[in-house]
Protein backbone atom coordinates (compact mmCIF):
# COMPACT_ATOMS: atom_id res chain seq x y z
CA UNK A 1 0.00 0.00 0.00
CA UNK A 2 1.20 3.51 -0.60
CA UNK A 3 0.46 6.06 2.47
CA UNK A 4 0.60 9.62 2.20
CA UNK A 5 0.19 11.25 5.74
CA UNK A 6 -0.62 15.31 6.05
CA UNK A 7 1.04 16.91 8.96
CA UNK A 8 2.31 20.28 9.12
CA UNK A 9 5.07 19.80 11.83
CA UNK A 10 5.91 16.10 11.68
CA UNK A 11 9.40 15.30 12.13
CA UNK A 12 11.97 12.80 11.88
CA UNK A 13 13.97 11.55 14.86
CA UNK A 14 17.20 13.91 14.67
CA UNK A 15 14.74 16.74 15.62
CA UNK A 16 13.56 17.61 19.44
CA UNK A 17 9.71 16.78 19.62
CA UNK A 18 7.24 14.65 18.76
CA UNK A 19 7.67 11.60 15.92
CA UNK A 20 4.91 10.52 16.02
CA UNK A 21 3.54 10.28 12.49
CA UNK A 22 7.67 9.27 11.99
CA UNK A 23 7.73 6.28 14.06
CA UNK A 24 3.87 5.13 12.48
CA UNK A 25 5.81 5.41 9.32
CA UNK A 26 8.32 3.19 10.01
CA UNK A 27 5.65 0.64 11.52
CA UNK A 28 4.00 0.70 8.24
CA UNK A 29 7.11 0.40 6.85
CA UNK A 30 7.84 -3.39 8.54
CA UNK A 31 4.43 -4.46 7.34
CA UNK A 32 5.25 -3.86 3.69
CA UNK A 33 4.02 -0.28 2.83
CA UNK A 34 5.20 2.83 1.68
CA UNK A 35 4.47 5.86 3.43
CA UNK A 36 5.22 9.62 2.15
CA UNK A 37 5.23 12.56 5.10
CA UNK A 38 4.18 15.70 3.52
CA UNK A 39 5.54 18.63 6.32
CA UNK A 40 6.89 21.75 6.68
CA UNK A 41 10.89 22.34 7.89
CA UNK A 42 9.87 25.36 9.35
CA UNK A 43 10.25 24.00 12.91
CA UNK A 44 7.69 25.60 15.67
CA UNK A 45 9.51 25.67 18.88
CA UNK A 46 12.74 25.94 17.19
CA UNK A 47 11.71 29.34 15.30
CA UNK A 48 13.72 28.14 12.24
CA UNK A 49 14.02 26.19 9.16
CA UNK A 50 15.62 22.90 9.84
CA UNK A 51 15.61 22.02 6.00
CA UNK A 52 18.36 23.16 3.42
CA UNK A 53 15.47 23.54 -0.15
CA UNK A 54 18.60 24.19 -2.45
CA UNK A 55 16.96 27.40 -3.72
CA UNK A 56 13.51 25.33 -4.59
CA UNK A 57 10.02 25.87 -2.26
CA UNK A 58 10.22 21.94 -1.41
CA UNK A 59 12.73 19.13 -0.81
CA UNK A 60 12.25 15.06 -1.26
CA UNK A 61 14.31 13.53 1.36
CA UNK A 62 14.46 10.30 3.01
CA UNK A 63 14.89 8.88 6.60
CA UNK A 64 15.03 5.37 7.75
CA UNK A 65 13.46 4.27 4.11
CA UNK A 66 10.53 6.82 5.30
CA UNK A 67 9.82 9.53 2.58
CA UNK A 68 9.70 13.45 3.59
CA UNK A 69 8.31 15.80 0.97
CA UNK A 70 9.33 18.98 2.77
CA UNK A 71 7.59 22.13 2.22
CA UNK A 72 9.14 25.82 2.53
CA UNK A 73 6.40 27.98 4.28
CA UNK A 74 6.41 31.37 5.58
CA UNK A 75 8.56 31.93 8.59
CA UNK A 76 7.69 33.76 12.51
CA UNK A 77 9.33 34.49 15.57
CA UNK A 78 5.83 34.96 17.63
CA UNK A 79 2.68 33.42 17.75
CA UNK A 80 0.78 35.83 16.22
CA UNK A 81 -0.92 36.77 12.24
CA UNK A 82 2.19 35.47 11.05
CA UNK A 83 1.88 31.85 12.25
CA UNK A 84 -1.32 31.63 10.50
CA UNK A 85 0.64 32.68 7.52
CA UNK A 86 2.79 29.98 8.20
CA UNK A 87 -0.14 27.58 8.61
CA UNK A 88 -1.74 28.55 5.28
CA UNK A 89 1.00 28.15 3.41
CA UNK A 90 1.72 24.89 4.15
CA UNK A 91 -1.93 24.04 2.95
CA UNK A 92 -1.88 26.47 0.08
CA UNK A 93 1.44 25.20 -1.46
CA UNK A 94 0.61 21.43 -1.16
CA UNK A 95 -2.49 22.21 -3.25
CA UNK A 96 -0.30 23.32 -6.02
CA UNK A 97 3.26 21.49 -4.90
CA UNK A 98 1.79 17.92 -5.04
CA UNK A 99 0.52 17.57 -8.54
CA UNK A 100 4.05 18.52 -9.68
CA UNK A 101 6.09 15.95 -8.11
CA UNK A 102 4.79 12.85 -10.21
CA UNK A 103 4.51 10.45 -6.88
CA UNK A 104 2.60 7.17 -6.98
CA UNK A 105 -1.02 7.81 -6.60
CA UNK A 106 -1.75 6.77 -2.71
CA UNK A 107 -3.97 4.24 -2.03
CA UNK A 108 -4.75 5.88 1.41
CA UNK A 109 -4.09 9.24 2.70
CA UNK A 110 -4.38 9.96 7.04
CA UNK A 111 -4.51 13.47 7.50
CA UNK A 112 -3.34 14.88 11.02
CA UNK A 113 -5.45 17.24 13.03
CA UNK A 114 -2.50 19.51 14.27
CA UNK A 115 -4.55 22.47 12.72
CA UNK A 116 -7.47 22.10 10.43
CA UNK A 117 -5.67 23.10 7.05
CA UNK A 118 -3.56 19.75 7.34
CA UNK A 119 -6.29 17.36 7.53
CA UNK A 120 -8.60 19.57 5.14
CA UNK A 121 -5.84 19.82 2.32
CA UNK A 122 -5.29 15.62 2.92
CA UNK A 123 -9.51 15.41 1.98
CA UNK A 124 -9.08 17.12 -1.15
CA UNK A 125 -6.32 15.23 -2.15
CA UNK A 126 -8.15 11.76 -0.87
CA UNK A 127 -11.31 13.05 -2.95
CA UNK A 128 -9.11 14.08 -6.24
CA UNK A 129 -7.30 10.38 -6.11
CA UNK A 130 -10.64 8.89 -4.69
CA UNK A 131 -8.92 7.25 -2.06
CA UNK A 132 -9.85 6.47 1.36
CA UNK A 133 -8.81 9.17 4.19
CA UNK A 134 -8.32 8.59 7.71
CA UNK A 135 -8.97 11.66 9.75
CA UNK A 136 -5.77 11.19 12.97
CA UNK A 137 -6.66 13.10 15.75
Amino acid sequence: MNIWIFNHYAQGPEIPGGTRHYDLAKALLKKGHNVTIFAAGFHYTLMQETVDYQGKDYLIDEKDGVQFVWVKTCPYQVNNWKRMLNILSYAWKLNFLIPRLGLAKPDLIIGSTVHPFAPLIATRFAKKYKRPFVFEI
